[in-house]
């Protein structure tokens, strides 16, 4: 007969560390402010099979400034929200750890998707174009606000 292995029934407590001064020396800068980020978005690019125009123009023109992760948040809500079909949008999607959480409805069902944690104003971004090229669509954000030129014919 095998004998049946045994763990111990008590745990260790972690230790209370909320009384510990922290000592500002010991932190860097980029960890007591999370990046801040403004991204633009460009209602008149071609948003592709996936995306409503009419959704997209009613979008504010501009998400943040803010805390990179929430912006990045909201950008791709955004684009969930605008989709003709949730699920398409959510598909795109890579579940991360970490970020600001994202919601969906389809196949009658609510959906919530973790996104990864925001290193960045850079990351936010890539991650943005990247989904807008997945969407097969015109990259819609960038840091800069989208000047609309109507040529004269």
């Amino acid at each position: 007969p095998n004998p049946v292995p045994t763990s111990p029934t008590t745990t260790t407590p972690e230790p209370d560390t909320s009384t510990v001064p922290l000592d500002n020396a010991t932190i860097p800068n980029s960890a007591l402010q999370a990046p801040t980020v403004c991204v633009y978005l460009n209602k008149y690019g071609k948003v592709g099979p996936h995306l409503d125009q009419h959704r997209i123009q009613q979008l504010p023109d501009h998400f943040g400034p803010g805390r990179a992760s929430s912006v990045l948040q909201q950008c791709v809500q955004a684009c969930v929200d605008s989709a003709h079909n949730q699920g398409t949008v959510f598909s795109c999607l890579k579940s991360g750890q970490g970020g600001e959480v994202i919601s969906a409805y389809f196949d009658q069902q609510h959906r919530t998707l973790t996104l990864p944690t925001v290193s960045s104003v850079t990351y936010v971004l890539r991650f943005l174009e990247k989904l807008c090229h997945n969407l097969h669509c015109d990259p819609l954000f960038g840091s800069q606000p989208h000047v609309h030129i109507c040529s004269a014919s």
